[in-house]
């Protein structure tokens, strides 16, 4: 067995060096349950890496009316002179292929609207639990308050299909933080003027009643950066809109936000990345509430280190390992809401394979003794669920040695 311990040049022996992610990476591999989940997950992956770009499938020729519904069989027959190990379904297409390059297209979703809601969410609760214990600097104050005057004025800019108002909107937030006016009621009245002129006149390419609506939003927006902002308020404000979008049931939000923006696979990630923003900024802004007091961040402070190296080099860093651990549970409820959005007809657009899609499409097929057809697809998504949630526990283990016996 190879020693743990390496001579130096002088003879005397040194222990060799030792990581915290060298030795969470061993913990993680001595237990039973990440192993089994990392199996599950790298078995799928790979299936679907491999299929997409090595098995190619084009759904819209894959037709087959003489093979409808045809039970699994692994040998031909006269009746069915193809193999089918997961069987055929209503246009007689091979189930097994649009299971195995369906998972590309729902693994694809976990992903994308994981990465979204990790994204927009970890970056609102870092910056909100941040800036809730430590005081903005003057730049600080005017680059948040130009990104909210970007993010709110995106919303007439959309109405107005122009992207100049989000532009300019977040210039005036910006401004509006540098410059100081003789009194609050006429600032909130000279913002709302602007903010509603550059809602509006955009708008007036598009049609009478969207300036209307745009310059309405753009007032809004306009008294909204006319705050003056400070850290708590910034903190304040990100959770309760947080608290706002949690107060909706979130498959309904995200069924909502579907219909608004027209089924497809596409829409779906954004919706479910969307419903997922609030579980990543409530949990970033706790971590980070309990770091900024801690022994090395106030050292780091006391010595004069900018806020971007606090948050980046002492903090974001100690957040990881909760973040790690919630992205991959979210990924298997991610999974589980594009099931649920295909099932519905709003995820993807037929004949796209999709697991959620394809029990929409077989499920009707039941009573007549298919089974086969919802059978495979139900496995998939649950067999990649509990992959991933098998992981995610191994991984709180793993990276929390409080939690290892």
């Amino acid at each position: 067995m190879e020693s743990s311990r390496r001579p130096d040049p002088s003879g005397i022996p040194l222990r060799r060096r030792r990581t915290l992610w060298g030795d969470a990476w061993r913990r993680l591999i001595a237990s039973p349950t990440a192993r089994l989940g990392m199996a599950i997950v790298l078995t799928f992956v790979l299936g679907t890496v491999l299929a997409h770009f090595f098995w190619p499938y084009d759904p819209k020729t894959d037709l087959d009316y003489s093979l409808k519904l045809k039970p699994p069989n692994l040998r031909p027959t006269a009746e069915v002179p193809s193999i089918h190990p997961f069987g055929t379904d209503k246009l007689g297409r091979d189930v097994f292929r649009r299971v195995v390059h369906g998972g590309w297209n729902s693994l694809r979703v976990g992903v994308i609207s994981v990465g979204i809601s990790l994204l927009v969410g970890g970056l609102l609760g870092l910056l909100a639990g941040f800036y809730e214990s430590v005081p903005m600097t003057p730049g600080e104050r005017v680059g948040l308050t130009g990104g909210v005057g970007l993010a709110l004025g995106a919303i007439p800019a959309w109405l107005a299909e122009n992207p100049i108002p989000a532009v300019l909107f977040a210039i005036a937030g910006g401004l509006g933080a540098s410059l100081s006016s003789p009194s609050r009621s006429r600032r909130w009245l000279l913002f709302a003027g602007v903010g509603a002129l550059l809602g509006g006149v955009p708008a007036l390419f598009v049609s009478p009643y969207t300036a209307v609506v745009c310059a309405l939003l753009g007032a809004a927006v306009g008294a909204l950066i006319a705050f003056p902002l400070s850290g708590s308020l910034f903190s304040n404000i990100v959770m309760r809109l947080m608290d706002v979008i949690l107060a909706f049931p979130s498959i309904l939000l995200a069924i909502a936000i579907v219909a608004f923006l027209g089924p497809g696979l596409d829409r779906a990630m954004i919706a479910i990345g969307f419903v997922g923003i609030p579980t990543y900024a409530r949990l970033m802004r706790a971590t980070v509430l309990s770091l900024v007091q801690r022994d090395y961040v106030l050292a780091a402070q006391a010595l004069g280190a900018g806020h971007s190296r606090l948050i980046f080099r002492h903090i974001l860093p100690n957040t990881l390992s909760p973040i790690i651990v919630q992205s991959t549970l979210g990924m298997g409820s991610a999974i589980i809401w594009a099931g649920a959005l295909g099932f519905l007809g709003l995820g993807a657009i037929p004949p796209e394979p999709e697991w959620g899609a394809m029990l929409g499409d077989g499920y009707r097929f039941l009573t007549s003794g298919a089974w086969w057809a919802v059978t495979f697809p139900g496995l998939a998504i649950m067999l990649s669920v509990l992959g991933f949630n098998l992981l995610g526990d191994g991984l709180r283990d793993a990276l929390d040695p409080r939690l290892t016996r």
